[in-house]
């Protein structure tokens, strides 16, 4: 079994879909990334902000240390290590002993610190997980040269970095699940409508057949991507049509050129003197004749256009076909009944055709109908012609073939084997069927059904 390929408008989706989750993906991680590198600018900045405060802020006692000219509220909030992570020092820069610590112990500065500000890390417990980041600078307390150092931990940050993202995920985050599904869902509904055309011009396509070659596919409105193909279907329309017709007009020539010749060869053929040998080729020539005239039938039936102001009373068919094989019946020892319908069956068709059709019907029922029962003919509305024989019938898995043309079977024992398949070109010219069930109490009914609102033309 060959595994069908996935629709275009799935395809489309799901790519769509591909395509903008990663876009999403991308768009969160550039934002985290951004956010990251904005958090480390704020606290470089925010150290330099605080080392420089500390540094102007500082002063030379009496007795020769270092006092931080600050308010006590600020230094008590260096000094208190439980709700922050804060601390400074004050070093000498020559011999790097500290002169005064608040809020805890700091690392050693980086040697760059003596010459100007520097921004350092280090890790203060080895490979664990936490990290101090400091800023370090020179500056002059009276004639002594001194290094002040800030420092604060990085769960600080790691805590704003935290209860940002759960606002992220809680107030905004989210919105990204919705709006892939409020995209696929446009998306879906604008894929859909595109391929509309596509799908119309599926089904217009679907219904052209050998008996509708000359429909074409129409070009309004026709996206410009699938232009190309419409031509090309249209194209090679063209050539299939010119080649149906080719085929039917040397059918119908070659049948109107045969009938001239057989007639003058019947003609001298009746003027055999022997009755047996005449009589026998006398039957031959009629069934060629037959054959003949039927292979022009089927040309005139492929043909067939129904004009729209056409009509046919399917009462008055019935009553004609009765009358004109009423002879051939009775000689062959067998009834033809019409059953009219009691109100007018008026139908958009063209009569002579529908006529040709009942009549082959009609034939094809007396040949196979016992001798001295009846062939009943019924009208019935809104649009049908109904055929009953009392014949051995049609077996189920036969009754798509016998519409095949040159087709017998055991049943059809005579005959061209055209009878049935013009009855088909003819009702698909109306835009009708023909169906074929079995009669209660044996034998077949042949059921020509028109359209009940006219017949469409091909």
């Amino acid at each position: 079994m060959i595994r069908q390929p996935p629709a275009i408008l799935w395809r489309i989706v799901f790519r769509l879909s591909l395509t903008t989750l990663v876009a999403i993906v991308l768009a969160y991680s550039w934002l985290w990334w951004k956010y990251h590198s904005v958090t480390e600018v704020m606290r470089d900045q925010l150290l330099s902000e605080f080392v420089s405060s500390v540094a102007v802020n500082l002063r030379a006692t009496p007795d020769g240390s270092v006092a931080v000219n600050m308010s006590e509220a600020t230094l008590a909030y260096y000094a208190n290590t439980t709700d922050n992570d804060f601390r400074f020092s004050i070093r000498d820069a020559g011999t790097g002993t500290i002169l005064k610590v608040v809020g805890g112990d700091v690392g050693e500065p980086p040697k760059e610190a003596i010459r100007a500000l520097t921004l350092y890390q280090y890790n203060p417990d080895g490979p664990g997980p936490m990290r101090m980041f400091g800023a370090a600078m020179p500056s002059m307390v009276g004639d002594r040269k001194v290094v002040v150092q800030v420092e604060e931990s990085g769960r600080d940050f790691e805590a704003i970095t935290q209860e940002l993202v759960r606002k992220f995920a809680t107030e905004g985050g989210w919105l990204g699940a919705p709006f892939l599904l409020a995209m696929l869902l446009v998306s879906l509904v604008t894929i859909r409508n595109s391929l509309l055309p596509l799908q119309r011009l599926s089904e217009q396509a679907a219904g052209i057949g050998p008996s509708s070659t000359d429909i074409r596919l129409p070009e309004a409105g026709v996206p410009r991507e699938i232009m190309p193909l419409v031509k090309a279907i249209n194209s090679a329309l063209d050539r299939i049509e010119a080649g149906f017709r080719i085929q039917r007009d040397f059918t119908a020539d070659a049948a109107h050129e045969l009938r001239t010749p057989l007639a003058v060869l019947r003609a001298h053929v009746e003027t055999l003197p022997d009755p047996a040998t005449r009589d026998a080729l006398v039957r031959d020539l009629e069934s060629m004749t037959r054959l003949i005239a039927q292979l022009l039938t089927v040309a005139r039936a492929e043909a067939l256009t129904v004009a729209m102001d056409e009509q046919a009373d399917l009462n008055a068919i019935a009553v004609d076909v009765g009358t004109f094989l009423a002879p051939m019946a009775l000689k062959q020892h067998r009834m033809i009944e019409v059953i009219e319908s009691p109100s007018p069956c008026l139908i958009t068709a063209n009569a002579e055709a529908v006529f040709n059709a009942l009549r082959n019907l009609v034939e094809n029922a007396l040949t196979h109908t016992p001798a001295d029962s009846t062939v009943s003919v019924r009208v019935e509305n809104p649009a049908i012609l109904r055929v009953e024989d009392r014949g051995p019938g049609i077996p189920a898995q036969l009754r798509d073939r016998i519409f095949q043309r040159f087709w017998r079977a055991e049943r059809r024992k005579s005959g061209s084997g055209l009878g049935l398949a013009i009855v088909r070109e003819i009702m698909m010219a109306h835009s009708g069927r023909v169906e074929v069930e079995d009669r209660p109490g044996g034998g077949a009914i042949f059921s020509l059904i028109f359209p009940d609102q006219g017949a469409q033309r091909r």
